[in-house]
């Protein structure tokens, strides 16, 4: 049952990081977009920011790696290889998405009832 688990768990941030090739600049251009809701426009824009770029940076590696698996060159033992980088991705995404959550819920402007 663990085995199963582990293995869902892979598949479904391989996923997200097949996703997220293409969803991270997108995600990142419309929380810039919307940035006129939060209290400190410049402030949430810059920690948007730099959270885009660390994430691209840090999964440059993890992209190029599964680029070779795609394009037939020799990655691991078996097919697992690409999906565990897209995984890696995946989670690099998802930290992304958490701090782009904890950004919009500090920093938007909250009406007293």
């Amino acid at each position: 049952m663990q085995l199963i688990l582990w293995q869902a768990l892979f598949y479904i941030l391989g996923a997200a990081g097949l996703f997220a090739i293409g969803g991270l600049p997108l995600r990142t251009y419309m929380l810039i977009r919307n940035a006129k809701t939060f209290v400190r426009p410049a402030r949430q824009i810059g920690i948007l920011l730099t959270a885009s770029l660390v994430a691209a940076v840090l999964a440059s590696h993890f992209l190029l790696q599964l680029a070779k698996c795609l394009l037939g060159y020799h990655c691991s033992a078996n097919a697992a290889g690409g999906w565990i980088n897209a995984g890696f991705i995946g989670a690099i995404y998802l930290f992304f998405e958490i701090v782009a959550l904890a950004c919009r819920w500090f920093g938007s402007r909250h009406v007293a009832a």
